[in-house]
């Protein structure tokens, strides 16, 4: 799967009992501050709705969540005092450190020889590629996993770090014409994400085997303002992360022998905008 997103079952985060305590404890500082969901999520950039989600502990917060949310209610650290237990449930074991890392870097360098990465990704897309990884996982696991990280995907929209730089390959793009229902909105979403805060190229399918510095499988490189770069390189219900400083260094140089072998973000907007604007059916015979 993804390196990024996980798609594993994971436990009921309504059955977390510290996850509950902090949705309580959430909802009685907003009552007391006479705020709405909405008034509360507003200036931090939440929908309502995900306030509520945390109130009931249908969401686990990230830690700059939380302490945004202790913040703007003046809660004095009492919110984020209860982050470190419920957060140990959040995500599989061999990736909870990884995700947790994430929102307190500065760049995240992407690259998946077969997946859209998970901070670009649509809900159908996301229900798609998640329920076909996990033929054991019931709807309502598949519908948990996916709404954990479509709340990653907004986290990250919200915050200004990580600035994101993503390569995927044109195989995966061409891939999606196999469902019309799905291509249209998450090409339109890839094409958003591209003229923001996300930095998008596209490998050729014309790049051979021989001059193919990513063939090794998915990885992701983590910069950070005050500490080493880490990479996360996950397998299948494995994960690890990486600090020795010349592996991390080499593949870091292999992310930049993509970078020069793939289509620049310019070219990829094009081809994005052409396979938006071309025959599903067409494609899909490619």
């Amino acid at each position: 799967m993804h390196a990024f997103i996980v798609a594993m079952p994971q436990k009921d985060s309504a059955r977390n009992p510290a996850l509950r305590k902090f949705g309580a404890e959430l909802a009685r500082l907003r009552r007391m501050a006479d705020l709405s969901q909405e008034a509360l999520g507003r200036p931090l950039n939440l929908r309502g709705a995900t306030i509520g989600h945390y109130e009931r502990a249908l969401r686990t917060p990230s830690r700059t969540i939380v302490s945004r949310l202790d913040e703007a209610l003046g809660a004095e650290g009492k919110l984020l005092a209860l982050w470190p237990e419920f957060s140990r449930a959040a995500y599989p074991e061999y990736a909870g450190d990884f995700f947790q890392a994430v929102p307190t870097a500065t760049v995240m360098r992407d690259y998946h020889p077969t997946l859209i990465p998970g901070p670009l990704q649509t809900e159908e897309y996301a229900w798609a590629t998640i329920k076909a990884g996990s033929h054991l996982a019931t709807d309502d696991e598949i519908s948990r996993l996916v709404n954990s990280r479509m709340q990653r995907r907004e986290e990250l929209s919200a915050s200004r770090n990580p600035a994101i730089w993503a390569i995927i390959t044109e195989i995966t793009v061409k891939h999606l014409a196999t469902d019309p229902g799905i291509l249209a909105g998450q090409v339109e979403l890839l094409l958003e994400l591209s003229e923001s805060r996300v930095r998008l190229q596209v490998l050729p399918w014309s790049v051979g085997i021989r001059y193919h510095p990513g063939l090794s499988g998915p990885f992701t490189v983590l910069s950070f303002a005050d500490k080493a770069d880490i990479v996360y390189v996950e397998g299948v219900g494995t994960g690890n992360l990486i600090s020795d400083p010349q592996k991390v260094e080499e593949i870091r140089f292999r992310f930049g022998t993509l970078q020069a072998a793939a289509l620049s973000p310019e070219q990829t907007s094009t081809f994005l905008q052409n396979i938006l604007e071309g025959d599903p059916r067409e494609l899909a015979q490619i």
